[in-house]
């Protein structure tokens, strides 16, 4: 093979993203005997791995690099897409190996002809039975966009010149994709939840109009920062540990009656046990203690090990007195700094506390109910989620954004919801303030709204935008009032923009953000036992909801920018139906305490793309709902009825 040759050949499959070095001398006989060139054959070993290495159980590290073994199967797929091709070649003309000859849904099309509409993508529905997404890729050319890939002349200036890597490494571009053969390997790009739903809902049309309720927390006129002072965030942690306390205390009043009439009653008996003081002895019985997790090293960042947990009670209730936990009696647990449980132990000498059980559900909020003929059961609701940065980190042509919008185009969801920052405070053109001298940060965010409206001026789509401490347009403060949108936008019933955290309500579903990456934090300072790794990501955001608050941890990681002053709009009022946790961590969607728990990943990762989510609630069958009385009020249960994709934008 010449010198020449090796250098396409590795040059091509770093194109679409593969480390070839030590596979190259077999991939070069290979080329050979299969007579294709080095861009074909990198174009066929991406079909390869997205077909069919993924349904393995292949660590995505590895998936980065050809490895020899992967050779004897890669060469095999290859000569089938060879014959498909060849016989492709007859109808369609032309001489190009693997050329896209699936049909789109839309026209019918293939990519290349002057006829229906370009730049489509063939895809089966995973929930259908004998079914699945298949992708092919053209090695010639890219599939081109359906809109130029234009966002503002200006800002395209601004940073690096020429074609940008994200483009480059697109393989599709402007088109999301999601693939269910990725959705069950540890390390995949998509994950997909209740997979046996449709992936749209049926009934629905054009003319529907999504009905968007925002539930504010702050008010922006009156909101004031950096004000808080130690009291305020004494007051702050304390009253989550007195709420829980006055919960057992009010449980223990209802049930002396029962408890007296069924004392063999276990569970009874443990629900209303009395709470003692922490710090208190117990001898040799059991006793019940509600507190805080803390780090028995006082004035240590924070951080726990299993030696040096310890639980800190309430003011009122128990002095603010601080005892350590013992935890070698337990099988598993997973606690954090800031945590509020209610521990049952003995507590022999007052200063040590000898777990048994430690229960970490005791802030769990009720869901919220509906009557049977509300639209949440009537109507259900079609969501896409993004998180941003929305434009790579060395450029401001949120080429991303642009592709995210080209999908709403496509799927025409009731709503889209953006989770900051619009513009990122660690963008390099940011960080070194080289915007030129047209523009201010306010410039780059009015253009950017501005084109955002048009393109979905036709559609339906409410956009509910969630605010984040990284926009450099906004300050950076947590808990955050909504963002005020007036100035930039046209027609204001469109766009609702929420506080962070923040509720609201799609056709009745209750959704609640956090912009702050609470994940990341969580998973920094959590110490667990007993709990399988691939329990990890639906365990953190678990915490979220059984502590019934936006940010339990505390002390917060120090990039937070808590104010305790606000602290009250941090704790959910209810448990939301769909609990969305942007997170540079893996994209997921699970089910934690029946609460549907979404992490969209991050629209762009660097100079990448990344991955959004598609959130479809579906209404309940008509027969079902008839025969229930109008007037009474029913859980929404969303998690039995919704389907989330986690797609990759590009």
């Amino acid at each position: 093979m010449a010198t020449t040759d090796a250098e396409s050949m590795k040059r091509a499959f770093e194109d679409v993203g593969f480390d070839v070095d030590v596979a190259l001398p077999e991939l070069a006989h290979m080329r050979t005997r299969l007579r294709m060139s080095p861009t074909e054959v990198a174009n066929v070993y991406q079909m390869f791995d997205l077909n069919i290495v993924s349904k393995s159980s292949a660590d995505v590290v590895d998936r980065g690099k050809v490895s020899i073994e992967r050779l004897e199967a890669f060469e095999a797929f290859a000569e089938r897409e060879r014959g498909r091709s060849l016989e492709s070649k007859e109808d369609a003309g032309g001489s190009g190996f693997g050329r896209k000859r699936r049909r789109a849904k839309s026209g019918g099309s293939t990519p290349g002809s002057t006829s229906g509409t370009p730049g489509n993508y063939v895809t089966t529905s995973p929930g259908t039975p004998g079914t699945q997404r298949r992708f092919s890729f053209s090695s010639a050319t890219k599939t081109p966009m359906k809109h130029a890939r234009e966002w503002s002349a200006e800002l395209d200036a601004l940073g690096e010149s020429g074609e940008s890597e994200y483009k480059r490494r697109a393989v599709t571009p402007g088109s999301a994709r999601s693939d269910a053969s990725l959705a069950s390997q540890p390390g995949g790009v998509g994950a997909i939840l209740n997979e046996h739903l449709a992936e749209k809902i049926a009934l629905k049309t054009d003319s529907d109009v999504a009905d968007v309720v925002a539930v504010e927390h702050l008010g922006t006129e009156k909101f004031r920062y950096m004000r808080d002072r130690i009291s305020d965030r004494v007051r702050m942690i304390d009253a989550r540990v007195r709420e829980v306390e006055t919960r057992f205390a009010v449980a223990v009043e209802a049930d002396d009656d029962a408890a007296v009439a069924t004392q063999d009653d276990a569970a009874v008996a443990s629900s209303s046990a009395f709470v003692s003081p922490v710090g208190s002895k117990t001898g040799d019985e059991d006793g019940h203690f509600v507190g805080r997790i803390v780090s028995a090293h006082v004035g240590s960042d924070g951080k726990l090990t299993d030696k040096t947990v310890a639980l800190e009670g309430s003011i009122d209730g128990s002095s603010g007195a601080r005892v350590r936990l013992e935890l070698r009696d337990l099988e598993s647990y997973s606690l954090f700094p800031g945590q509020v449980v209610k521990v049952r132990g003995r507590n022999p000498a007052g200063h040590c506390i000898v777990a048994k059980y430690i229960d970490t559900d005791v802030s769990v909020k009720p869901f919220a109910r509906s009557k049977t003929d509300s639209p949440v059961f009537k109507r259900g609701a079609e969501v896409i989620v993004a998180s941003g940065p929305f434009s790579c980190s060395s450029n401001l042509r949120y080429e991303p954004l642009h592709d995210l919008l080209e999908y709403v185009r496509e799927e025409k969801p009731d709503a889209l919801v953006l989770c900051g920052p619009l513009l990122d405070a660690e963008n390099a053109l940011v960080k070194s303030g080289d915007l030129g001298e047209k523009f201010t940060y306010y410039d780059v965010a009015a253009k950017v709204v501005a084109k955002l409206e048009d393109e979905l001026r036709e559609r339906g789509t409410k956009v509910i935008f969630v605010p984040s401490a990284r926009d450099v347009t906004l300050d950076p403060v947590f808990p955050q009032p909504a963002a005020s949108v007036d100035e930039f936008v046209t027609d204001r019933s469109r766009v609702v923009s929420v506080s962070n955290p923040g509720t609201f309500e799609i056709n009745g579903v209750v959704f609640s953000a956090c912009g702050v990456d609470v994940l990341k934090h969580l998973s920094a300072r959590e110490i667990s036992q007993g709990h399988a790794p691939k329990e990890r990501l639906g365990r953190l955001a678990g915490h979220v909801v059984r502590q019934a608050h936006a940010y339990p941890l505390y002390p917060p990681d120090v990039s937070t920018c808590l104010d305790a002053r606000h602290g009250d709009a941090l704790a959910f009022e209810r448990a939301p139906d769909v609990l969305i946790l942007p997170s540079d961590l893996k994209a997921f969607a699970e089910v934690c305490e029946d609460v549907v728990c979404v992490n969209p990943g991050r629209l762009a990762r660097g100079n990448v793309g990344g991955t959004l989510a598609k959130i479809v609630v579906h209404p309940i069958d008509s027969m079902e709902s008839d025969d229930a009385d109008a007037d009474a009020t029913r859980p929404h249960e969303v998690q039995k009825r919704c389907r989330v994709d986690v797609i990759k934008i590009k």
